[in-house]
């Protein structure tokens, strides 16, 4: 098997990645909307996506269960830093996608648009959760907006739309954020490796912008552009999307740069 992996910091610098013995896991954090920081200025989604990939890296029991422990250890740490924790606003977590390999097959835990995408031997190609996208409709009000060239669209939305959502969370999607109702949201699964040529872990920061946010993620280019030059190659071609849409007009998201975290594993 051949590893290989990217981290690439964006401008909320709270992803982690965790690559021990048979078990591979990427963390994508995030912050409470009144942007926390620690007395180290380390924010609360790099906080939970730390404690999530420590968690993770024990590398004992069930994927679920560590993300079950996980999720306890955000909510006490959330409660040390004197975090309301009945104002889903001031909350912070993370989600995330882990597989650990085994002889003939793989476990996978997934939970929201942290992704796992199966390469086959004949390049087809699998995601293993489908049903990832909780921001269509607040990036859809993002993409109305810039349509009329309007400035920090982020903070526009911060009051109602990005509250909304994140009110919904473990509701209607699933994060890591102290809550007991992240469990029933958490996605795991067993997968024969006989025909997989690749196994690809990603934070949504690798996905392909799109013009449209509820139009269909182009997969095909995406997986085109993994076999030609593997994830560097995938990472490049967004970096230069991004790089040419500074104010995120074109391609409706919450920051120019979002964090990159992946990890390849090549049979």
């Amino acid at each position: 098997m051949k590893i290989n992996h990217i981290f690439d910091v964006g401008s909320s610098k709270e992803d982690a990645c965790l690559i021990k013995d048979n078990l591979f896991a990427v963390f994508d954090g995030f912050n409470s909307l009144d942007k926390f920081v620690d007395e180290q200025g380390i924010t609360g989604g790099l906080i939970a996506a730390t404690i999530t990939r420590d968690v993770f890296s024990r590398n004992k029991g069930t994927l679920r269960n560590l993300a079950i422990e996980a999720n306890r250890i955000i909510r006490e740490k959330m409660l040390e830093s004197e975090i309301d924790i009945k104002n889903k606003s001031g909350l912070w977590g993370t989600i995330l996608a882990s597989v650990r390999i085994k002889d003939d097959s793989f476990e996978w835990i997934q939970l929201a648009d942290c992704l796992i995408l199966l390469i086959f031997k004949d390049n087809s190609y699998k995601l293993l959760v489908e049903d990832f996208d909780h921001d269509g409709e607040v990036l859809k009000i993002w993409k109305e907006l810039a349509g009329q060239r309007r400035e920090n669209i982020f903070e526009i939305l911060v009051p109602g739309p990005l509250a909304g959502l994140r009110a919904n969370a473990n509701k209607t999607y699933g994060v890591l954020n102290g809550e007991e109702e992240a469990i029933p949201f958490l996605k795991t699964g067993e997968e024969n490796l006989q025909n997989v040529k690749h196994i690809l872990l990603f934070t949504d920061g690798l996905m392909i912008p799109k013009e449209d946010p509820q139009g269909k993620d182009d997969w095909k280019l995406f997986v085109n552009l993994f076999l030609q030059g593997g994830l560097e190659n995938v990472k490049n071609f967004v970096r230069n999307l991004q790089e040419d849409d500074p104010k995120c007009w074109k391609y409706p998201r919450y920051k120019q740069h979002d964090d990159i975290s992946a990890i390849s594993l090549s049979f």
